[in-house]
Formats: structure tokens, sequence, C-alpha cells
């Protein structure tokens, strides 16, 4: 990690950084390491004195061990996702009629054909993509366009 990508704050959480493009605090980051080490040497030593010696050789024996032990840091990482949650927040704000989808709407109108007109979908479609902000980009596509698509 190098100090361009650590990102530091302070929040109720503690010291934020940013680790692999993710938002994480420093403290639980580090009780989330010690839980992890601690629940795998730990099953690897509970499956290498219980499963070892139930193995035909002594190289299975430590390999279903080891084993155990993956499985036991999986686990522990599924409990320190239920002990600490996420501490990034996603804010989504689209932008309608930016330059890039303007260009994907006129590649796709290249490579399939006229896309229609907007008044012409059924009121379910339209009122989804009024929802998820296509709508007015469509229309001001088609509006932008002047050309007159009754007959479609």
């Amino acid at each position: 990690m190098t100090i361009q990508n650590v990102a530091r704050t302070t929040n109720a959480h503690g010291q934020l950084a940013e680790v692999w493009g993710d938002v994480v605090s420093r403290p639980q980051l580090g009780k989330a390491m010690i839980i992890g080490a601690v629940l795998s040497v730990a099953v690897y030593f509970i499956a290498l004195s219980t499963i070892a010696p139930l193995a035909n050789t002594p190289a299975v024996g430590k390999a279903l061990a080891m084993l155990a032990g993956i499985v036991g840091s999986v686990v522990s990482g599924a409990i320190c996702a239920r002990i600490f949650p996420p501490k990034r927040r996603v804010v989504e704000q689209a932008q309608t009629g930016t330059a890039w989808q303007v260009e994907v709407l006129e590649q796709l109108e290249q490579d399939g054909g006229p896309i229609g007109r907007v008044e012409d979908l059924p009121p379910v479609v339209a009122q989804e993509m009024r929802e998820v902000g296509l709508y007015d980009l469509f229309k001001n596509y088609e509006n932008g366009r002047g050309v007159n698509r009754q007959g479609e």
C-alpha cells in the first residue's frame, strides 16, 4: 500500500483508510485480522489433532487440516462481515445527456436501425425509464435528431 492510495479520515468508527479501492476502519480491520488469524489457526490445530490421525497417511492428514484451516478463515470472514458493517456510502447521481450517452444512442441507432419514439412506449416502460433517468435522455435525443418518425 503506497501513500497515494491511502485516504485517511476520522469518523465514528475511528480512522478510515482506503485498501484495495474500499474504505475500511483501521481499528476494525486490525480486529478482523486478529479474529481471522486466531480462528483459522485454531481450526487448523483442532483438525490436525482430530482428523489427521484418521487419515491413511500423515501427509493426507496435514492436507485435510490445512483445508479445514482455510474453511476457518472463510468462516471468520463471514463473522467479521456480520460484526463490522460497511463504511462506504453509495450515492447515485446519474447525469443524463452526457456526451458518452449520446454516443451510445448514436451507435445503437447505427447498428440496430431506428430506436423508435418514446411516446410509443407502454406507460409502464415509460415510467421505469423515468425512474432510472433514461426517459429524458431518449426524449432529448429524439428531439435533437429533428427527424419526424411518425411512421415507426
